[in-house]
């Protein structure tokens, strides 16, 4: 349905008399037969332009804008270029261009740049459809330079690889060998972003192997205290690993990370069933692969809760 809202809004924009099309990880995942509940939209028209078609108040960021349409939220940005990128992240500078062509060569790697149009045809005008056959990454021109622009760039092409099985072509490796120490430039929030993607799929292992063969693990300041079991739960990783205190973490994160080492210090008995919910404890159970039956212990316990402890007391 979403999919079929935003081909609405690629044909009003084009019976306006400009260019649009969906773009990046949903094209991707749509060709892999995966899903993605995130449609990006690209158009020639400009934020001002696109807010005046649909009626709705101008909210620009860098070109790009947040369209409600018929309960759906679609990301829509102009055709662009980007200069001087600071902290090897952001474009200090942005220009709209007419061209479709010039607006996908900033993007990151061939896969991100496949095109739909209204018609539903696909639109590949770097090859982004063949490598996803061959199962490699590229990026859309020079590697170096690519990864010198956003630094990022290094943890999304490990993730893409792990993640989906894809092999890193050699002139991608060879940058992120070159210019790992750039995660450095990165806050800890964007990098913990990035982390809790991968952590939460079941592909936790390679993606550590890909960090070992690149030595990150410095420059992410984490590291790994035993094998890690994969639950798609991206907090069971994080209790497994030793990481950083400049890494953030909400309260309720904090509260589920201590909890579930608790439990796989001590173990799963009386104890850790009567003190812990059954979210953690069977978290734990997968991690320890012990198969324990966590609602017999629990059913056997004489004392359930605090309200089960009946205390009297004379004066």
């Amino acid at each position: 349905m979403m999919f079929e809202k935003a081909i609405e809004i690629l044909s009003i924009l084009n019976n306006n008399g400009y260019e649009a099309y969906i773009v990046g990880g949903y094209v991707r995942d749509k060709i892999l037969n995966l899903e993605n509940k995130d449609i990006d939209i690209i158009t020639s028209a400009t934020p001002k332009v696109v807010c005046n078609i649909f009626n709705v108040d101008i909210n620009d960021n860098f070109g790009s804008l947040k369209l409600k349409y018929n309960d759906y939220e679609f990301d829509i940005t102009t055709f662009r270029k980007e200069f001087d990128y600071h902290n090897n992240r952001w474009p200090d500078k942005i220009e709209y261009v007419l061209s479709l062509k010039e607006d996908l060569k900033r993007r990151d790697f061939t896969f991100n740049s496949i095109c739909i149009d209204k018609e539903g045809n696909y639109i590949d005008l770097y090859n982004g459809i063949d490598d996803l056959k061959n199962r490699v990454i590229r990026t859309i021109g020079n590697s170096d330079n690519k990864i010198k622009e956003d630094s990022l760039r290094i943890l999304r092409a490990i993730r893409f690889s792990a993640v989906y099985n894809l092999k890193i072509d050699k002139e991608l490796s060879n940058s992120i060998i070159k210019y790992g120490y750039l995660i450095n430039n990165l806050s800890f929030d964007r990098i913990k972003n990035e982390l809790d993607i991968v952590f939460s799929t079941n592909n936790v292992a390679n993606f550590f192997k890909l960090i070992d063969y690149f030595d990150l693990y410095k420059n992410l300041e984490i590291s790994l205290k035993n094998d890690v079991i994969s639950t798609n739960n991206y907090l069971s990783i994080w209790a497994q690993i030793n990481y950083s205190s400049k890494y953030n973490f909400s309260n309720s994160e904090k509260k589920y990370i201590n909890e579930l080492r608790n439990i796989l210090k001590e173990g799963i008995n009386n104890y850790t069933v009567y003190k812990y919910n059954f979210a953690v404890l069977n978290e734990a159970n997968k991690i320890l692969l012990n198969n324990v039956d966590i609602e017999k212990i629990y059913n056997n316990l004489i004392i359930k809760s605090r309200k089960d402890i009946d205390i009297t007391y004379e004066e």
